[in-house]
């Protein structure tokens, strides 16, 4: 009698084992598929970044390599303005890791002046950087990046388009390649992009006319100078300048 009621109790016991799995087998969520990781989105990229702190301001984690100078150039706008937004004093030091704060067009004063009728007069004496002809001109409507393509070959020399002092080498602003920024005075900038060869140092004095580097092809489809003037902190034509 004891066996029978423990042979049912064991009956019933695993039916009731079996009922549960089958419920739980039937309410299984079904496995969706892992979605791809999200790309992520770079704003640099032909001027884009520009725009987008232009509009909604930004904040800019100083990286090694950086100077005031540079991210002016990143951002379309002067290295002055920047200083001033962060309360940065000459000789305008930054370190890795600082938050620079890029403020949007509500904060940005236009200062309209007589000086404006003159914007593309220059007390430089200026020079051409490479002689070879202009396969891209300026325009202002340009989303890209806004200078002059120089067609030439792969180590053509470059030149220092006016005295100055380079502010920065390398690659570290993306679409430009290797890269020399210089600066002339406290309104004018020139850039030099896509070189294959850097022979200039950063904070190193350079006259007009002087080898600052060969013409690449560096984060470019074909061999080319990219040739940029930026009058405080703003692309100008290069072709109202250089002869």
């Amino acid at each position: 009698m004891v066996k029978n009621k423990f042979f049912i109790f064991y009956l019933i016991l695993l039916l009731a084992i079996t009922g549960c799995t089958k419920i739980h087998t039937h309410s299984a969520k079904k496995v969706l598929p892992k979605k791809e990781p999200r790309k992520e989105r770079v704003y640099f990229t032909y001027g884009l970044q520009s725009r987008q702190a232009e509009e909604f301001g930004d904040i800019y984690i100083v990286k090694e390599g950086d100077s005031l100078s540079s991210i002016s150039f990143l951002y379309d706008v002067s290295y002055k303005k920047i200083a001033k937004w962060n309360n940065i004093n000459k000789p305008y030091k930054i370190s890795v890791g600082d938050e620079i704060v890029i403020k949007s067009k509500k904060f940005r004063k236009k200062n309209i002046s007589k000086n404006e009728k003159l914007k593309f007069k220059s007390n430089l004496s200026w020079s051409r950087p490479h002689n070879g002809a202009i396969s891209k001109e300026f325009s202002y409507s340009d989303i890209g990046k806004k200078g002059i393509d120089i067609s030439g070959n792969i180590g053509d020399e470059i030149y220092s388009a006016s005295d100055g002092v380079v502010v920065y080498t390398g690659n570290g602003i993306k679409g430009y390649g290797n890269l020399i920024i210089i600066k002339h005075n406290d309104s004018f900038l020139t850039a030099y992009a896509h070189t294959s060869k850097i022979l200039v140092q950063e904070n190193n004095s350079v006259v007009k006319g002087q080898v600052i580097a060969n013409l690449g092809d560096s984060d470019s489809i074909k061999p080319i100078l990219h040739f940029q003037v930026r009058k405080n902190g703003k692309s100008v034509d290069p072709e109202k300048y250089i002869p």
